[in-house]
């Protein structure tokens, strides 16, 4: 399968030199690298690194040394594939591999933050935003799967879940290449923005059995582990708070049931849930906007249209 990235001439070399320079790092066998790990570890699945790098172009990157970026951008997605790792949760020995590549990744993502940190001050800024968010993704996900009516108590837990780690790498891409404290904040609400769109967005194509794979969760997951999706919401203000007890037991009464209450959540949310990804897109676009005129920005543009 082509690299979603190849249409992007500069940032497409990039994610791929950091491919190789992350498994450089690791130093391990490929056999050696559990499944939950390696699915990540392939520059066609970097998209934190490319917001990432895109947005490190508005900062000064001539005047950073030798390596610094890739160190930083190594931070990114290691960051983002150590907490998928953390977040699926198994059992017997399977979870002591799990466990053990956890700890690995914290040790390598520790190393490289000392690369591309000027002082002690500064490595200790990023510490302490790395464990702040990971403490916020695993709060969110208790959260997901408690019932919820309220769009906007939704949007604050995805802003936890799933959105605080593109906020991070766009943020962090400014940040590391000098880039003014205005274009820093903008960054970071951008990564917000976009998170929460892909967010719903990967709601809306689980839910209708788009993604399918065996690396990934495969479709009706969310529903059928009990999360109050977009969609599911939605479908719950339609059809009422009975509907909800339908939700609550979809999961549990064999799939046919499963089928057909998630044909009902695709009826009456689905369409909904469109129109706020629309939404939450089209405000990312209006930011990028405003930003300055650099190649990067038409190349965030195209990354955005592509993705949401």
């Amino acid at each position: 399968m082509a690299s979603p990235f190849e249409q992007f001439e500069h940032l497409n070399p990039k994610l791929i030199n950091l491919e190789d320079y992350i498994l450089h790092l690791i130093e391990l066998n490929k056999d050696d690298i559990i499944t939950e790990a390696s699915g990540f570890l392939k520059s066609g699945r970097f998209l934190h690194s490319a917001f990432f790098y895109l947005f490190s172009g508005f900062g000064e990157t001539e005047s950073l040394k030798e390596n610094t970026l890739q160190s930083a951008a190594a931070v990114t997605q290691m960051f983002y594939i150590r907490n998928e790792m953390m977040r699926r949760h198994q059992a017997g020995p399977d979870s002591i591999k799990l466990n053990f590549m956890v700890e690995y990744f914290s040790d390598l993502i520790d190393v490289e933050l000392r690369k591309c940190s000027a002082d002690d001050d500064a490595l200790q800024g990023k510490i302490d935003a790395i464990q702040e968010i990971t403490t916020q993704q695993l709060m969110a996900d208790e959260e997901m799967i408690k019932p919820v009516e309220d769009i906007a108590e939704y949007i604050k837990r995805v802003e936890g879940r799933s959105a605080i780690m593109f906020e991070f790498a766009c943020r962090f891409g400014a940040q590391a290449a000098h880039a003014s404290d205005i274009i820093v904040d903008s960054a970071g609400e951008i990564g917000k923005t976009i998170g929460i769109a892909y967010q719903i967005k990967s709601e809306i194509l689980d839910l209708v059995g788009i993604n399918t794979s065996k690396t990934e969760f495969g479709p009706l997951y969310m529903l059928q582990n009990g999360e109050f999706t977009l969609p599911v919401i939605f479908a719950i203000g339609k059809k009422g708070q009975n509907f909800m007890n339908d939700i609550a037991e979809a999961g549990k009464t064999g799939e046919e049931n499963l089928a057909i209450t998630a044909e009902e959540v695709i009826d009456n949310g689905v369409d909904a849930s469109q129109v706020m990804v629309k939404e939450y897109k089209d405000q990312a676009l209006f930011d990028i906007n405003m930003l300055p005129e650099i190649p990067e920005k038409h190349d965030l543009q195209k990354l955005v249209e592509m993705l949401l």
